[in-house]
């Protein structure tokens, strides 16, 4: 794993940790907040009941109940209401600063609340209000003044608020910090490896050209033998090698890339089938390029290329013979990303690999993993697709290998 990548499972760490603590301090938030409102709710039950059951007056058992604010400050009314909802008649002396067509009012809101048949308690607006079944099928509803009680629940909720965001910011700089000492070790770990792969490539590199220069000085006295083609296809084979493990040794140490540009998928994906028709011929399938016109994303042209040729070698190696390879290039629908809008693109490159049921596509991006060792076809390292696994990621995309019908599909999404 190289550095890119212990930095993106780090970001996939908090952003996880974050999620999970919000959840968690939420919920306990709401639980919270929930158990405040239904204590107050019960106990204004209980009154709002004596009130009821007193015909509309607060029986001196509840009131001997009550604190001395509330005896002092508490203000209540009942509604009385027929089977059609139309007013009888208030009882609206205890509450002083209240009319008649207010109370009935308040009353026709709690009518309307589509809650009400599941719970015949609540608040509305400031009064915390009780139904409860009156003469012939008629309703009778108590109000009590809840302005107190329910501005403490607001400002209960409001302080949950804050300390939740409080404690989600200091989780954040919390886990930023132990996530960083985290991933050093593993950083630090992972530029030595990368250093090894970088002078390993570079020392091979020169044996390789002794050996390739003896093996044609030998030919040239000698002419041309088996055994000395054999050599010369095993230096190719390991020069091949050795470039790619540069590739990912560059990748890994995080070098700063060419800022984007305007990238027209569709010429680079018909370049690249233009560039392997032969290729292509020499194999015995047919290639064809299938995209949409003009499909132009921001991203590094030299990359996009080394993609779709990615891609396009590794279907030209596991095709069946007499087979079928198509490349096509789609535009995708803008998505939001970080706030900002950006162009996508869809590029697929499918062939036919009649044997392809059963395999382990997953497996198709590790490095040096190679799922079909006796296809004739196959020639490759086995790290081409994790070098366009690596492309596409570090251009805010994903790759995928799928099979149906006798064609594997890879398809890569870049934004």
């Amino acid at each position: 794993m190289g550095e890119r990548s212990i930095k993106r499972l780090r970001l996939k760490f908090i952003i996880t940790m974050l999620a999970a603590f919000f959840a968690t301090m939420a919920l306990i938030a709401i639980m919270v907040n929930m158990a405040y409102s239904s204590v107050i709710q019960s106990r204004m039950d209980g009154i709002l009941d004596s009130i009821i059951q007193n015909d509309g007056e607060l029986s001196t058992a509840a009131e001997e109940n009550m604190s001395v604010t509330n005896k002092r400050d508490f203000a209540y009314f009942t509604v009385y209401l027929d089977k059609d909802g139309k007013m009888i008649r208030t009882s609206i002396q205890n509450d002083p600063q209240l009319r008649e067509d207010q109370a009935y009012e308040v009353a026709r809101k709690v009518l309307a609340l589509p809650t009400l048949s599941l719970w015949q308690s609540g608040s509305v607006d400031d009064f915390y209000y009780k139904v409860a079944e009156g003469d012939n099928g008629g309703r009778v509803i108590a109000f009590a003044d809840g302005a107190v009680e329910l501005g403490e629940s607001r400002r209960v909720s409001g302080l949950s608020l804050c300390f939740l965001g409080a404690g989600l910011l200091f989780a954040f700089v919390l886990v930023l910090s132990i996530s960083k000492r985290a991933i050093k070790p593993e950083i630090e770990a992972a530029r030595r490896q990368s250093e090894f792969i970088t002078n390993a490539s570079h020392e091979l590199k020169t044996p390789l050209a002794v050996i390739r220069a003896n093996t044609e000085v030998e030919e040239a006295i000698q002419g041309e033998s088996e055994w000395s083609q054999s050599t010369l296809r095993q230096v190719d084979y390991l020069d091949g090698l050795v470039k790619n493990l540069v590739e990912f040794a560059r990748a890994d140490e995080g070098d700063e890339r060419e800022p984007p540009t305007d990238v027209n998928v569709s010429e680079v994906v018909g370049s690249v089938v233009h560039t392997f028709q032969s290729v292509a011929a020499q194999h015995g399938v047919t290639l064809t390029d299938k995209s949409d016109s003009d499909v132009i994303i921001e991203a590094n042209k030299d990359k996009v290329s080394q993609l779709v040729r990615l891609l396009v070698d590794n279907a030209t190696k596991y095709c069946d013979e007499g087979g079928q390879i198509v490349a096509t290039a789609s535009p995708l629908r803008r998505s939001k990303a970080l706030g900002f809008w950006r162009r996508g693109a869809r590029i697929v490159v499918s062939n036919t690999y009649a044997n392809g049921e059963g395999v382990d596509y997953d497996r198709m991006f590790e490095r040096f993993y190679r799922g079909d060792k006796a296809h004739s076809n196959q020639t490759g390292y086995g790290v081409g697709l994790s070098i366009a696994q690596r492309i596409c990621e570090e251009n805010n995309g994903s790759i995928k290998a799928s099979w149906k019908d006798g064609v594997v599909y890879f398809t890569c999404v870049l934004y």
